[in-house]
């Protein structure tokens, strides 16, 4: 490796800059004859282990020569690193050190501004802005002959070199598609700015070769480890992980990070035998198993604690793969009775902390740190439970909707015991508002009464008592009740009072207060003026937010008191405790369409563990370097300290603001927006945004946040009056909550009671920031194990692989940049075992020594791998990207060309004994086949004469049959739907008849029997008794109303009949006005038919004219006699006509087709009017009812015009068509008589 003193010494005649030593070594590894074996060198001095400061640098006189180093006597003198000394990367770039200012946990540290090299080598233009992006300080000691040679940039000659070989060698490539998809391919050809690509399916793409970049080789696919990968660009990866996920292979290894995909399903990859198998060492493949053993034996081994840092996307498996590790551990550590009760941990944390989100049914929605304790003989003997302040909860009074709060709500109303019910008083789930605000309830596939008594074993199991648990249960009663209590508005002002129900007076029951306390600290707020206090009321929103804070405190305080017992539960054996082993479970980077307060809180937390992550992932990887003894300069990562002091800094970063803004009780979302963009507005790491927005670039890129809600959710306000009710609570609960708040603000001063509340506790950031602080200082006295989880896709199906989002959560995890911080060293490494078992076989002579690690230098030599680009250490091969795709080119052509050998020689062998056997195979075949042919023929002959004599019999069997059976079913069917409908008929005919008369029968009935009554008793003198009379009124009237319903009946029809003749008389109106056009369109038709006619008429006119002409000059050949009596008939005359001139004969056939197609069109346009003239006319009776039918009958006149409109098309174009045949044989027909009449004047 060139240090800096190469580079910053003078150009001398007889020194050449790196760049051409470079070019030469790779030119000149071309031009040696091939046939000359290389020479076996000694093992590279390894400087690895000396001091950074004093390691010498490679001297001036370092030459390449033929695959040897050798170097002249020129003595070198050792450069001590400073801030502004120049460094040059692999020979081909410069660097600038970058002091960074600042404090990392109390070290002062420098970081190089270290640039990734470019992924594609095919872009010249790649090397042209890695020069623009490279910042030099005064560099005047550097030769201009290390940015050119021969007037010409060096990179460029570099790269069109390297074109030449990648072409020649066609690799495979990765080119990027017009679909914005990443295709893999092999290079065909290049010229120019365009490249022609083949890809898999056959097809030749032509692309510009900025897009191509390279693939790892065919070994290479599926590797468990990207590090392995030659090639560590985004496709790449990307193909790597959707080929092991393919396989159900979900874990993968980014050298000392786990790559978790969710597979959303089970896999066999856990269980007892996998966790003995990972115990016993008899499998390494990539698990959490892995990393758990891992870290469970550098604790026993190093006596260090450990850590498990599990991060990634909500809905990626943390929470899953948390509980994997913990059952690792659990298995390791266990005979101790503490491993079931920290499993059982997990059960209580969901249901308390986890809910539904549209992402995920089982969100963790707050970080949590488990530090499971270990004795020293490695068995487990306790655990406690840290988690963060930033639970979400604002998700108990409100949340989307289809999302759900936490699960312990819905597990209480669904799985509650019916005693346990009455004593809390509750529901289900929907009568809370709450809960049911979302529209979301149940969650699928997951039923919350087995979960609730799945909890309940769990509190039992970590020894939570039934009094502590009925508690739990109170205060969780308490806050849905809370969110039953409403209010009306009382005044002008919008002022309110608490409306007295069952949700008021059942919440003051389970706090412990009366109903007038809870009221008071709902409705009114205490104003100190001097000495004195003054009760306001609130308006409606206020009584509501401080409804909603009661809840949210009373919820957020409820959690971190279940986690303190279940830590007093946990800590039980703590005092034999030796080592620890922390897992992690945290909220990874987020950036949504609209990022909130929330989500600046786990973007500050990501940036701060990104930074841990960095600073472990360089220092293990320059170990291993070190530890095998390499030539290694040790290279200091990339910090985000701007970033982090964006955040941090004092008096200028966004939480003091936040804070100072915070303080202000008439500052505002906007207020707080605009004084970001005035102080911060020169920070690189910040940009202001319109509409109270602003944007941060973190590591992961850049997010848009919304400063909406930013002041509330910091202050996090709980006034005196809802501590002062839950103070004078008598449960005990609410009490422990309200002594917690008050020691909370008087950590800050020690004021009176309503100063202290006035003044206000720690805002949320300032909590966050120091509980942070102290998680990382945790972290950093432990040794890190990496996790990252990774969601396939969107829609929580498995075996979908989504590229666009898992490529945003490798970057936003940092696992890409964990594959660009490789790419500077060596990312490829074999053993010089493994390398000579794979490679050996390469060699074409054989050397004296048979070891390892010499036939490993004799490969690379006879290869013409260039030294720099490979280091040897105690007992690995360390390569530069790439490498390995030579050497499995080199080994694909070596099989190729042993193939080839095999091939023609077996091919010739096998040639000369088929051709032998086949002039006798083909000699025999050929009387067997002649002698086998005449008789199948025979045969077949005999067979086809007499299935043609069955077929002939038996399809005029069959075809009669059939005809009389459809005959005889058509007659049938004919006089049964005749006899039906005529029996309908008469059937209605005759019920018509026998109502009439049986109505006039009654009517002359009743009329007889009346008059025969009044007649009756006037003659005998009496009258009917009054209730007779009464009766027959009664009978009068109903009838009256009989015959008035009657009336009204008939006037009804009456109208609907006058509707139906309105609707007939416009259905006829468009009727006629369908045949008026129908007709217009046919007499346009007819016209033009009568004008074809006339034109033939004319046409035929003149022809018989032509024939009248002619025809006298040959009658007078015959004698006078035969005119005279009139023998001769018009048909004889004309046959002689015909004989005798052929073109008259012509002329009157071409009259006599003419004729037939004028008249085949009038007979099709007389039968089509016929046609449509009777479908219309039977539509109109259907339409009137003289005719029953089902059909519909505007469907019927619908299809009808359609079916005119195609024929009429069709007859137009026919029409046009005739006539122009018409025209061409009148044409002809004037040509044959010109012509005939031009013979005729010759004569």
């Amino acid at each position: 490796m060139l240090s800096a003193a190469t580079v910053m010494a003078p150009a001398a005649a007889t020194q050449k800059s790196s760049l051409e030593v470079l070019l030469e070594t790779i030119k000149k590894r071309d031009e040696q004859p091939k046939d000359a074996p290389p020479a076996l060198p000694a093992r590279p001095t390894c400087r690895g282990r000396l001091p950074t400061t004093r390691r010498p640098s490679l001297p001036a006189g370092f030459k390449l020569e033929n695959g040897m180093t050798t170097v002249a006597a020129v003595e070198t003198v050792p450069v001590d690193k400073k801030p502004d000394v120049e460094k040059e990367v692999s020979g081909l770039e410069t660097k600038e050190d970058k002091p960074v200012k600042g404090r990392i946990f109390g070290t002062k540290r420098k970081f190089h501004n270290s640039e990734v090299l470019e992924e594609s080598p095919y872009v010249e233009k790649s090397h042209e802005e890695r020069k623009g992006m490279t910042v030099c300080k005064d560099p005047p000691s550097v030769s201009s002959a290390t940015a050119k040679m021969n007037g010409k940039p060096a990179c460029t000659d570099v790269m069109d070199y390297v074109r030449q070989k990648i072409i020649f060698q066609k690799l495979r490539v990765w080119c990027s598609s017009p679909n914005a998809k990443w295709e893999l391919g092999q290079i065909k050809s290049i010229s120019g700015d365009d490249a022609e690509i083949l890809l898999a399916d056959g097809k030749v793409l032509t692309i510009s070769p900025e897009r191509l970049l390279p693939a790892n080789p065919d070994v290479l696919d599926g590797v468990d480890d990207l590090i392995q990968m030659s090639y560590l660009n985004e496709p790449s990866v990307l193909y790597n992980l959707q080929l092991r996920y393919s396989r159900d292979l979900i874990y993968t290894k980014a050298g000392p990070v786990l790559i978790a995909v969710n597979p959303l399903k089970e896999v066999p990859l856990y269980g007892k035998a996998s966790i003995m198998q990972y115990k016993q060492k008899t499998k390494d493949d990539p698990h959490v198993y892995a990393v758990a053993d891992l870290a469970f034996n550098e604790m026993q081994r190093d006596g260090i604690n450990q850590s498990i840092i599990i991060s990634g996307e909500s809905g990626a498996g943390k929470t899953e793969t948390a509980k994997i590790a913990m059952q690792y551990l659990a298995a390791l550590g266990g005979a101790s009775g503490m491993e079931s009760e920290v499993l059982q941990t997990n059960v209580i944390l969901e249901a308390l902390g986890n809910a539904k989100t549209s992402r995920n049914h089982n969100s963790s929605r707050f970080g949590k740190l488990i530090e499971i304790h270990f004795s020293e003989t490695g068995k487990m003997c306790g655990a406690k439970i840290q988690t963060s302040v930033l639970l979400e909860k604002s998700r108990v009074v409100q949340r989307a909707q289809g999302e759900r709060s936490y699960h312990i709500f819905y597990q209480l109303c669904s799985g509650a015991p019916p005693l346990l019910k009455k004593k809390l008083f509750l529901k289900s789930a929907n009568d809370y508002n709450y809960l049911k605000q979302s529209n979301c309830l149940r969650i699928d596939g997951v039923d919350d009464s087995k979960k609730f008594t799945a909890l309940v074993d769990a509190l039992d199991t970590i020894q939570i008592s039934k009094e502590d648990q009925m508690k739990l249960f109170s205060m969780l009663a308490a806050v849905l009740w809370t969110g039953n209590i409403s209010f009306s508005v009382v005044d002008t002002e919008n002022h309110v009072e608490v409306v007295s129900n069952e949700g008021l007076a059942t919440a003051a029951k389970l706090l412990g207060c009366t109903s007038n306390q809870l009221v008071t600290a709902m409705s009114t707020r205490k104003i100190r003026a001097g000495n004195d206090s003054i009760v306001k009321k609130l308006t409606l929103t206020q009584a509501i937010d401080a409804r909603d804070a009661l809840a949210k405190s009373i919820y957020a305080h409820l959690f971190d008191w279940i986690v303190e017992q279940i830590n007093h539960s946990l800590g039980t054996g703590r005092q034999c405790t030796w080592r620890s082993i922390s897992i992690l479970d945290i909220y990874g980077f987020e950036c949504f369409n609209k990022n909130g307060f929330e989500q600046f809180c786990i973007n500050y937390a990501n940036e701060r563990l990104q930074q841990h992550f960095n600073r472990h992932l360089f220092k293990l990887q320059q170990e291993e370097y070190l530890e095998d003894g390499i030539d290694w300069a040790p290279v200091e990562f990339v910090d985000n300290t701007d970033c982090l002091s964006l955040f941090e800094k004092k008096p200028l970063g966004l939480l003091s603001l936040l804070d100072e803004e915070s303080t202000f009780p008439k500052a505002t979302d906007l207020s707080f927006a605009n004084k970001l963009k005035q102080q911060l507005s020169g920070n690189s790491c910040f940009k202001g945004e319109q509409e109270g927005a602003f944007k941060i670039c973190h590591y992961a890129g850049e997010v848009t946040y919304d400063t909406s809600g930013f002041l509330e959710k910091n202050r996090d306000p709980l006034h005196s009056e809802s501590i002062q009710l839950l103070s004078s609570c008598k449960c005990e609960l609410p009490k422990h909550f309200a002594s917690v708040m008050v020691a909370d603000s008087q950590n800050k001063s020690s004021q009176s009671w309503h100063s202290v509340v006035d003044t206000q506790k720690q805002s949320v950031v300032t909590k966050f920031k120091v509980q942070l602080f102290k998680l990382m200082q945790q972290l950093e006295s432990t040794t890190p194990h990496f996790i990252r989880c990774i969601q396939p896709n969107g829609k929580q199906r498995p075996r979908l692989f989504e590229h666009d989002l898992v490529l945003h959560q490798l970057k936003c995890c940092g696992v890409l940049e964990v594959v660009r911080i490789s790419r500077t060293g060596y990312p490829t490494r074999m053993t010089h075992q493994q390398f000579a078992e794979r490679y050996g076989f390469l060699l074409l002579r054989s050397i004296a020594s048979q070891d390892p690690l010499s036939v490993s230098i004799a490969v690379l030599q006879q290869l013409n791998i260039p030294p720099e680009m490979y280091q040897v250490g105690y007992t690995k091969l360390f390569f530069r990207t790439g490498q390995v795709a030579a050497l499995e080119n080199a080994k694909r052509k070596m099989l190729h060309g042993t193939l080839c050998i095999q091939k023609h020689f077996r091919g010739l062998h096998f040639r000369q004994g088929y051709q032998g056997l086949k002039k006798g195979a083909m000699t025999l075949q050929s009387f067997i086949r002649g002698e086998r042919a005449r008789i199948h023929f025979d045969n077949a002959v005999k067979r086809w004469r007499a299935a043609v004599l069955i077929q002939k019999y038996t399809r005029r069997r069959i075809a009669a049959t059939m005809f009389n059976d459809q005959l005889k079913h058509i007659i049938l069917l004919q006089s049964v739907m005749r006899g039906c409908l005529a029996r309908m008929k008469y059937k209605c005919l005759q019920n018509e008849e026998e109502s009439k008369v049986s109505h006039n029968k009654v009517q002359g009935d009743m009329r007889k029997n009346i008059s025969e009554s009044r007649v009756c008793h006037e003659m005998n003198g009496c009258y009917p008794h009054q209730p007779v009379i009464t009766e027959l009124e009664g009978r009068i009237s109903k009838a009256e109303a009989a015959l008035r319903d009657k009336e009204e009946e008939n006037v009804m029809l009456k109208q609907q009949l006058e509707q139906y003749e309105r609707k007939w008389s416009e259905y006829e109106a468009k009727m006629k006005s369908m045949e008026e056009a129908w007709k217009r369109q046919l007499s346009s038709l007819q016209l033009s038919l009568v004008a074809a006619k006339k034109s033939l008429a004319s046409d035929d006119v003149a022809t018989r004219a032509a024939r009248t002409d002619f025809t006298p000059a040959h009658a007078q050949y015959d004698s006078e006699d035969t005119l005279s009596t009139g023998t001769h008939t018009p048909e004889v005359i004309e046959s002689r006509h015909h004989n005798h001139h052929p073109e008259a004969k012509v002329s009157a056939g071409n009259s006599d087709r003419r004729v037939n197609a004028v008249n085949h069109l009038a007979k099709e346009f007389e039968d089509r009017r016929q046609v449509f003239e009777d479908d219309a006319g039977f539509l109109v009776t259907v339409k009137s009812g003289q005719v029953g039918s089902n059909m519909n009958p505007d469907e019927e006149l619908r299809k009808l015009k359609d079916r005119f409109a195609t024929w009429k098309k069709d007859y137009k174009s026919r029409l046009k068509e005739t006539k122009v045949n018409l025209q061409k044989v009148g044409t002809h027909d004037e040509k044959s008589r010109k012509r005939w009449w031009g013979k005729k004047s010759s004569k």
